[in-house]
């Protein structure tokens, strides 16, 4: 079961949702998915992984290989100052990048929403450690139940399988015991309100 939790844990790691949630919103029945040109979801897609889950990973990997962290858990709040730094950066490099081409309004919100998550789970787990897992799936699901109601499309499918999906994710951290359950609800709550209120406003 161990094994599993981990595997979870991997595949719906905080790093992967902001392109997970790019390719979704890709491939809704909406105008963001008829209208713009393939090379360009492409490339956003491509932007998006690059500097949102590959760079980080490689760089958190490396602070691993040189010993300045413990673990990719990063398991205490020193570990994590320097990770978050560098993520958050690249998080606002993503969201410049996104400023600069022709895409709708509401995939640069849904940018937005992840950088203001990162900076709160950076800032928060200085004191307290709160569940970036969590809140990447809380955000990633506020923002397909935002973006169902701006666009007025039926994500149902999509937002039950992000609610399962979160549900799987809490249990494999609890099973882990990474996290508290107290921590793992205030991350997907974290999440949630911040792609909610950026998608919104």
């Amino acid at each position: 079961m161990k094994l599993l939790a981990k595997i979870i844990s991997y595949i719906f790691h905080p790093s992967t949702i902001p392109t997970l949630g790019i390719v979704i919103i890709f491939n809704t029945n909406s105008y963001i998915n008829y209208a713009l040109p393939y090379e360009l979801k492409k490339a956003v897609v491509l932007l998006t992984m690059v500097s949102t889950f590959i760079i980080p990973t490689l760089f958190t990997l490396l602070l691993q290989n040189r010993k300045l962290i413990n673990s990719i858990e990063m398991e205490t709040a020193r570990e994590r100052i320097l990770p978050y730094g560098f993520t958050i950066f690249f998080y606002f490099f993503t969201m410049y990048m996104m400023e600069k081409v022709a895409i709708p309004p509401i995939m640069y919100k849904f940018m937005i929403g992840a950088t203001v998550s990162v900076i709160l789970a950076f800032i928060i787990n200085l004191k307290w450690k709160i569940s970036a897992h969590l809140i990447g799936m809380g955000g990633l699901t506020g923002a397909l139940i935002a973006i169902s109601f701006v666009l007025n499309l039926n994500l149902i499918s999509v937002i039950a399988f992000t609610f399962l999906a979160s549900g799987m994710v809490a249990s494999s951290r609890l099973l882990l015991e990474a996290h508290t359950s107290k921590q793992v609800y205030a991350g997907f709550f974290v999440g949630f309100i911040c792609q909610i209120l950026a998608i919104n406003f």
